[in-house]
Order: structure tokens, then C-alpha cells, then sequence
């Protein structure tokens, strides 16, 4: 229109553009508020749980940096020591030991149960029978809904002197296993791998099992019709379907991997008796080792140390995480957590 205007020799007039009032804005946004108010109200619980035990709690990292007396958090008796508490960590061969412990026990849990999870969820998905399935699959996850308190009697039960193991062995002649003398100490990674897939892996299968749910069937019966075996059809269709939900589960896991599930680590082991000083060696863990310094009478109650520990568990948690979620969009974009 200007310059239709300027050939003509008028001048332009702009029109102005009239910007609808801020009530208006202000009502689209309360609408908006409104129509999704239930889906808002779903999230509110996380919210609200989120704020208070992750938020909140980000006030006491000073802890870490002080040689804190309980209970005030601030006070002139609460010495800033700087990275003092850091050294511990850095300087002692107990703790750089026990890392190696966490370490290595959850690259263990996640490099052979994250393949033996997906197995599951595949034969899962193979049965025909759906009540069979079901019931398959109610029974492997009930065991994610007992806590370890519970599974410990279980243990006692399955690998005490007269349990259940060595019963069985006795009675074809064998000799019994005493598990945790300090002869036994070798079994203990095993032992905790087994009663991790148990325990833990139930709730993983559900959620590959899920994710197997979303494959279109149209695609399964065209490879059957291509001759393709049951086999085939697994390899080549059902497990780079898989792909996504294995990698998020992987980064999750890898953002873990110098925390650990503190329940197991510390129901399952036996911390007594003379062969309690092998087994520490062998399977104590960092959050092990925090749950000591902090409520533990045999070790004097340090609670800057502890915190200090966690706060390096955390960091490197995540940078362990973001490296992992990088490699994996390197490798393949779709399947990046972020």
C-alpha cells in the first residue's frame, strides 16, 4: 500500500494496529488456567514433594563446607572450615575404596540387568496368553514392593547356616556354605546381583513391556508374512523398538552410579562377628559409609563429612549423566534424554 501510494505521490498512512487490552490477555490466560486446572492439580503433589525434600533441603549444603555442631545451622560454634571435609574424602583409602565398591557393583547392576530386563519383557510380549501374562507379570513385580527389611528375613531364611541353600546341599551330601564368613566374601557381588534383579527389576520389565505395547502389530504380521521367524522378528523389529526406553533407562542409571540402593547394602550383609571387617571390604558402599557417620555410636557423629560426601555424590552424579545422555545423542538423537 506505501508504495502504491508513493507512485501516486500521496503520502502513507499507517494504520495502527490495535493490541488487545491486558484484561483480555489476562482472561485468555485465567481460561487457559482453567481448562487445564485437573491436569495442574495432578502435578501439585509432585510439586509440593519436590519443593519440600529436594528444594528445601539445598539450605543445609553449607553443612559441608562447616565443622557443624547440631542442632543451629548458623552460629558462631559452626567454624567455616572451607574444603576440609572435602579431603576426607579425597585423602582417605577406606573411602576412595569404598567407592570403587559403588562403583563397580553398579556398573555390574546395570550392564547385566538392563539386558536380562529387556529378555524379560520380550518373552513377555511372545506369550499368547494373556491371563498368563498378567499373572507373569504381577509376580515379578511384587517383589519391587517389599523393602529390604523384609527381603533381609528372606535372605536369613534362604542363606543362613540352616537355610534353605544349604539344607538342599546337605541332603545330596554336600558340604554346607557358611555365606557370610569371610571365606564367602568373593560371593557377595553375585549374591547382591541376584537379589537386585529380584527386588529391583520388576518395575523396569513393566515399563519395556509397556513400551513393546506401543509397536504397531501391522508391522510384526508384515515381516511374518515376509517369511521373517519369531526370532527374526524379535531382533530386528521388537528390540530397536526398544531402543528409547533402554537409553533413558541407561542415563537414569549412570546419573546413579555413585549412589546406591542403601536398603540392600545395608539389610542384606551381616556387619558382625569377625568376618564383619572382610564383608565391609568387600560391599560397603558410600551411602553405607554416610548412614555411619551420622548415626553409627562405634564412629564419631560427623555430619559436615557426610554431607560433604553427598554433595560430591550428587555432582558427579550429574556430570556423569549429562556425559552419558551426550554420548547417547551422539549416537542417536531420538533416544537422548535431553
Amino acid at each position: 500500500m506505501s508504495e502504491l501510494a508513493e507512485e501516486k505521490g500521496l503520502e502513507a498512512v499507517e494504520i495502527p494496529q490495535n493490541e488487545p487490552p491486558k484484561n483480555s490477555r489476562m482472561k485468555k490466560k485465567l481460561q487457559k488456567f482453567y481448562r487445564n486446572s485437573s491436569y495442574l492439580a495432578m502435578c501439585l503433589p509432585i510439586v509440593i514433594k519436590t519443593i519440600i525434600f529436594s528444594i528445601v533441603p539445598m539450605l543445609w549444603i553449607v553443612m559441608a563446607f562447616q565443622d557443624y555442631k547440631f542442632p543451629p545451622l548458623f552460629g558462631e560454634h559452626n567454624v567455616w572450615v572451607g574444603l576440609d571435609n572435602f579431603k576426607y574424602f579425597f585423602e582417605s583409602g577406606e573411602i576412595l575404596q569404598i567407592v570403587g565398591n559403588t562403583v563397580g557393583l553398579n556398573l555390574m547392576f546395570i550392564f547385566l540387568g538392563t539386558p536380562m530386563t529387556a529378555i524379560m519383557a520380550l518373552f513377555m510380549n511372545e506369550m499368547k496368553n494373556r491371563s498368563a501374562t498378567k499373572v507373569f507379570q504381577t509376580i515379578w513385580f511384587i517383589p519391587y514392593l517389599i523393602s529390604w527389611s523384609v527381603a533381609q528375613y528372606c535372605s536369613w531364611g534362604i542363606m543362613e547356616s540352616n537355610g534353605l541353600i544349604n539344607t538342599i546341599l546337605q541332603r545330596f551330601g554336600f558340604e554346607p556354605i557358611d555365606f557370610y564368613a569371610a571365606s564367602s566374601t568373593g560371593m557377595w557381588p553375585l549374591i547382591l546381583l541376584l537379589w537386585n534383579i529380584w527386588k529391583g527389576q520388576g518395575y523396569s520389565v513393566i515399563l519395556d513391556y509397556a513400551a513393546l505395547q506401543s509397536l504397531d502389530t501391522g508391522i510384526l504380521e508384515a515381516a511374518e508374512l515376509d517369511g521373517a521367524n519369531r526370532l527374526q522378528r524379535m531382533w530386528y523389529i521388537e528390540v530397536p523398538h526398544l531402543r528409547k526406553i533402554v537409553a533413558i533407562q541407561l542415563i537414569m542409571s549412570m546419573g546413579g552410579i555413585v549412589k546406591s540402593d542403601f536398603g540392600m547394602f545395608w539389610f542384606l550383609p551381616k556387619f558382625e562377628g569377625n568376618s564383619a571387617l572382610e564383608l565391609k571390604k568387600a560391599v560397603e558402599v558410600l551411602d553405607v559409609r554416610i548412614y555411619r557417620l551420622v548415626n553409627d555410636p562405634r564412629i564419631k557423629t560427623d555430619y559436615s563429612k557426610a554431607t560433604a560426601i553427598g554433595l560430591i555424590q550428587s555432582f558427579v552424579g550429574m556430570i556423569i549423566m549429562l556425559v552419558t545422555n551426550a554420548i547417547v545423542k551422539k549416537m542417536d538423537e531420538e533416544s537422548a534424554f535431553i
